[in-house]
């Protein structure tokens, strides 16, 4: 008898705060398609008031990145994917749809909802961008840069526009590096 040896989990989704468990499932199912990779879902990490900047009522995504990583669970873990629902920044930035690392990344999910820019809600489009900027940061812990092509999901976001014209799809080239 041959017993089937269980691929390890690749991935590991993270919720940071609040977030709908619904759409956990439907992103973790997403991403092991996507990258070909087992994803699980690990524990819910607390609301991260640490990363709080009061004068920009947003969040500092590098601090969530850091204390994602101080966790020993995720350690064994090849990728990391942390999901806020809170609005983060970079010093540099207005705001970030994400940042990562080489093995940690964070996704919020706020500016991607419609009605964050006082428009009816859209389910469908909302998932689609969940998941552009959920393979574009986990892109980056694959070592991927920024792609010139606009249409690559590696193509920096620097609105939702981008985000929405881009889609969850490598390019050719960016396909290659990876797969």
């Amino acid at each position: 008898m041959v017993s089937k040896m269980i691929q390890p989990i690749g991935i590991l989704l993270v919720p940071i705060g609040e977030i709908d468990e619904e759409l956990l499932e439907w992103l973790r199912i997403e991403l092991g398609k996507a990258f070909g990779k087992r994803v699980g879902t690990g524990s819910r990490m607390p609301h991260p008031d640490y990363a709080y900047h009061k004068g920009r009522n947003q969040y500092l995504s590098t601090a969530i990145l850091m204390e994602i990583n101080k966790k020993k669970e995720y350690k064994e873990y090849g990728k990391v994917l942390g999901i806020v629902d809170l609005d983060l920044y970079v010093p540099q930035l207005n705001f970030v749809f994400g940042e990562a690392s080489q093995r940690i990344a964070v996704i919020s999910l706020i500016r991607l909802r419609q009605e964050f820019y006082g428009l009816a809600p859209d389910p469908m489009l909302f998932q689609r961008r969940v998941l552009t900027e959920a393979i574009h940061e986990l892109g980056h812990t694959y070592g991927l840069g920024h792609c010139p092509n606009s249409h690559c999901v590696m193509y920096f976001s620097n609105s939702l526009s981008d985000t929405d014209r881009k889609g969850p799809e490598f390019c050719f080239t960016c396909r290659n590096q990876i797969f």
